[in-house]
């Protein structure tokens, strides 16, 4: 293990997760930290159901600051809010529905050791009711998993949920403000970070998070058709290809809105089917997204 020591900020951004917050408090009292200098920052983005109040009156281990929008101003925003509060010289960004191995910053900090990397990605872990969504979220080959511990990422596999970035690459790459709603906001910054910082990105495989309570994948495809109703339409021309594939489908005629309004209805009655229901899932994730670029441009 190394005997550096980092001064790290845990960032924590909830809206409405009372549910969930006191098991990612819990789990984060539970870190495991050697000699490193900790600070818990959590900003709550306009909550109603009492989780700003909760996380003030919690007890955690480490020192704690944290504040709170009257209103609902999306991820961006408080995660820059966030940033501009933290001391650390790195950031471990994770959402108030995580809950983390104890081990999380120790694996981290290895990590950071190791290579030349300004953004760590770890590994994610998904309970949901819906077990044959999970199946697909937690597969061997999706996300982090399929990569070995520090390898080199694709930008694409990076999340916020569970990561570990040096605080002035955020600084030299801050989110894109106009992304208000659902979806892409990482996309876009890793996208951005990769084009200055080529090869930077590593996995962190052993640095785990549990991520609960995620929507089943009904509601899931409603937040993607969310995302490509709003956010979408404001990435980079070459990122928005890079999420659906094939450029062709960025255009918009009536054959695309009703093969894609089709698969979007197929995908979430047939998604269950054995052996075929994950390649039915990653129809409706890319069906979901087309039908709401479509709906925002007709």
């Amino acid at each position: 293990m190394s005997r550096d020591s980092y001064n790290i900020s845990i960032v924590v951004i909830g809206y409405n997760t009372l549910s969930t917050l006191a098991n990612t408090i819990n789990s984060i009292n539970r870190l495991k930290v050697s000699n490193h200098n900790v600070e818990v920052i959590y900003i709550d983005d306009g909550s109603t159901d009492g989780s700003y109040e909760y996380f003030e009156s919690s007890k955690l281990i480490f020192k704690k600051r944290y504040f709170g929008f009257k209103d609902n101003r999306g991820r961006v925003a408080a995660r820059s809010k966030a940033i501009e509060m933290a001391s650390g010289d790195w950031l471990l960004f994770l959402n108030s529905n995580i809950t983390v191995n104890p081990n999380m910053i120790i694996e981290y900090t290895k990590s950071i050791s190791s290579c030349a990397g300004m953004a760590f990605s770890g590994c994610i872990n998904y309970n949901s009711e819906d077990s044959v969504f999970a199946k697909y979220l937690n597969h061997v080959k999706r996300g982090i998993k399929k990569y070995k511990n520090n390898e080199i990422i694709n930008y694409q596999n990076f999340l916020f949920s569970n990561c570990m970035v040096k605080k002035s690459t955020m600084h030299a790459i801050p989110f894109n403000a106009s992304l208000r709603y659902y979806g892409g906001e990482e996309l876009d910054w890793a996208y951005r970070f990769n084009n200055k910082f080529p090869n930077m990105m590593h996995a962190c495989r052993l640095a785990i998070g549990v991520r609960n309570n995620h929507p089943n994948f009904r509601n899931h495809l409603k937040k993607m058709v969310e995302f490509g109703a709003t956010n979408f339409s404001l990435l980079d021309p070459q990122l928005q290809i890079d999420v659906i594939k094939y450029k062709f489908l960025l255009n918009n005629n009536i054959i695309f809105r009703i093969i894609f309004a089709l698969l979007y209805i197929l995908s979430k009655i047939l998604y269950k089917l054995p052996g075929i229901g994950i390649y039915i899932v990653k129809i409706g994730l890319l069906s979901s997204v087309l039908r709401g670029f479509y709906q925002k441009n007709n």
